[in-house]
């Protein structure tokens, strides 16, 4: 008989944390479970409906700063674990988190997800919550998973690390985005560095234009191309940076775009410059997933994935140089930059891809104890 699973978050807006989760009830339904996904109105998680999954309305939209949402949400989660029978519940943020917990007791195992980057805390409520009412804890990356085990004492059996998966087969399809330099201006030479992320300070994309400065005394036809929304002030905070740098016409915003396997198949080197966050980092995963060359900053997971000097460089949060030198260095050795690419590609296959996460979420759940 197939699982039935429940996903529990209050998360309003698309965030990897919610990607995550929405990864792990995907997962559950390719295993042939029957994955029901509770979030409140308005949600972005709602539109989970076009992937094939069951949705239901949590009654309250704030659980974490309202009382009376918590016990809504708690009643309702109770009264619908009584009419389905639920073999395994997950939760996603902290509210969702204790709400389950309250609600069901010990009616299934409670697998918790943390794909987000806001640490537990860790007063004597959440350890006992994490210690006594949750069964395993499914996390994105090893720094998560020792906030866990040493801060919360939480035993290391109970805490899976499993990478976010990427699509790779989008990649293997794509061809280059002509179009893409047609609509920037940029010179059907000139190499590209492809920096996607949203335009906002954590992502450093200011630290990024001024190792540009740097990359253009050496190759004066290498273009920066930004793509990804916008944050407040932006993308006029880093075209005037650039333009204040004498570099203008090396940095261009591309804007939000669709077709990222296109975009990456016209660069000659893909970076991140993240000063912080990245607890997924779904941009290096596609990056090594398109097999490109790769320079990001060791910030979240990205140690994780990117072995310095082997499927790509590394370079320290906030250094412009090193970035700069990075950069540099995968444009000069084009055939080091490509041995490189070539294992990153490798490494996304074996153990990004979407069947390997499957794969790992099946082995996890076999360890909760759920009703088959």
């Amino acid at each position: 008989m197939s699982r039935k699973v429940l996903v529990v978050t209050d998360s309003m807006i698309w965030t990897a944390e919610m990607e995550y989760a929405v990864e792990v009830a995907r997962a559950e339904q390719a295993l042939g479970w029957d994955v029901t996904l509770a979030a409140p109105s308005g949600s972005a998680a709602l539109d989970a409906t076009g992937r094939g999954l069951s949705t239901v309305r949590l009654p309250g939209p704030t659980p974490s700063r309202s009382p009376s949402d918590f016990l809504a949400d708690a009643r309702f989660l109770s009264a619908l674990a009584s009419e389905r029978g639920f073999d395994v519940v997950h939760s996603s943020r902290s509210a969702p988190h204790a709400c389950c917990a309250f609600s069901l007791g010990r009616r299934a195992p409670l697998v918790h997800l943390r794909g987000g980057t806001q640490k537990p805390h860790e007063g004597v409520a959440n350890r006992f919550l994490y210690r006594n009412m949750t069964a395993a804890v499914i996390v994105s990356s090893q720094r998560i998973a020792t906030w866990l085990t040493a801060g919360l004492s939480l035993p290391s059996e109970r805490v899976h690390r499993l990478l976010a998966p990427v699509d790779v087969s989008r990649f293997d399809r794509a061809s280059g985005a002509p179009d893409l330099r047609v609509a920037l201006g940029v010179a059907p030479d000139a190499p590209l560095i492809v920096n996607v992320a949203r335009l906002w300070p954590v992502k450093g994309q200011h630290v990024l234009v001024k190792a540009m400065a740097r990359v253009v005394e050496t190759r004066r036809n290498a273009v920066l191309v930004l793509v990804g929304e916008p944050w407040s002030g932006e993308p006029a905070g880093v075209l005037g940076l650039a333009e204040e740098l004498g570099i203008g016409p090396s940095v261009v915003a591309a804007g939000r775009r669709d077709d990222i396997p296109s975009v990456l198949a016209e660069a000659a080197v893909c970076v991140s410059s993240s000063t912080g966050s990245e607890e997924n980092s779904r941009a290096v995963s596609e990056y090594m997933a398109a097999r490109r060359p790769v320079v990001a900053t060791s910030v979240g997971v990205v140690p994780e994935l990117i072995e310095d000097g082997v499927t790509g460089l590394l370079a320290r949060p906030g250094d412009a140089e090193g970035l700069a030198s990075a950069l540099l260095e995968m444009l000069e050795s084009p055939g080091r930059a490509a041995r490189m690419a070539s294992a990153a590609g490798r490494f996304a296959r074996s153990t990004l891809s979407q069947e390997s996460f499957v794969e790992g979420v099946s082995r996890v759940l076999e360890t909760t104890g759920g009703r088959n």
